[in-house]
């Protein structure tokens, strides 16, 4: 049920929420620019990678290799889409930060953060995975996109999915294992950080509009802004 809330506790629980979408993106974000600065410094595999590469044993599965599909804008681009129009009928905020936060991640990783980084594998940038933060950034929208009811269901179909990503760079030797990890931590990070501060704009703007779920759970609204 729509909660308009201008000023009221209903609200000011909405705008935690969203601040705390805010607070865990940022948090994800700054811990993939610290191991950015720690490889950048020393590039070569260590001992978390030589672990995960023992785990996950090189294959060329065709299985595998689809999963690096994600590494084409244009699936970002349409996955963002479709998570932008389910979300849609939570507000224009969550909408919004489902449409841009995937594209946005991916852009972010391959024009800025691999060249800052500089850290190589087979001749090409590596940290972090594009594919990785293509795949954790669209996860996650799914899971901003979902009702409350069904997102526990999306969450673990999102979270297998993001496993199978992970395990094919890893095990088309696509990426060293560190490279994956911080771009899973990104993705998600950025699409989190998107919805946490569209949210807060939001509620500056129209005190009524943070009418939405968050990440974890909540309260479905169908329209943003009443009052």
């Amino acid at each position: 049920m729509s909660d308009p809330c201008p000023g009221g506790a209903g609200c000011a629980h909405r705008r935690r929420d969203a601040a705390t979408e805010v607070v865990v993106g940022s948090l994800l974000v700054l811990a993939m620019a610290v191991g950015g600065v720690y490889v950048a410094c020393r590039p070569a595999s260590g001992a978390v990678d030589g672990w995960f590469l023992t785990v996950i044993g090189a294959s060329n599965s065709p299985i595998l290799t689809a999963a690096t599909s994600l590494r084409y804008p244009v699936v970002i681009i349409v996955g963002s889409l479709v998570a932008s129009g389910f979300a849609f009928r939570q507000g224009w905020p969550r909408a919004v930060a489902c449409l841009i936060g995937p594209p946005l991640a991916l852009f972010l990783c391959e024009a800025l953060v691999k060249p800052w980084v500089g850290r190589t594998l087979g001749g090409a940038l590596s940290y972090p995975s594009g594919t990785a933060v293509g795949a954790a950034a669209l996860a996650t929208a799914a899971v901003l996109a979902t009702p409350s009811r069904w997102r526990l269901v999306t969450v673990a179909s999102e979270t297998a999915y993001v496993l199978w990503v992970f395990t094919a760079v890893i095990a088309l030797r696509l990426h060293y294992p560190t490279d994956v990890v911080a771009g899973v931590a990104f993705g998600v990070g950025v699409v989190l950080l998107a919805d946490g501060l569209a949210r807060l704009v939001a509620g500056l703007v129209r005190p009524g509009a943070i009418t939405i779920p968050t990440a974890v759970g909540g309260e479905d609204a169908p329209t943003p802004g009443h009052g």
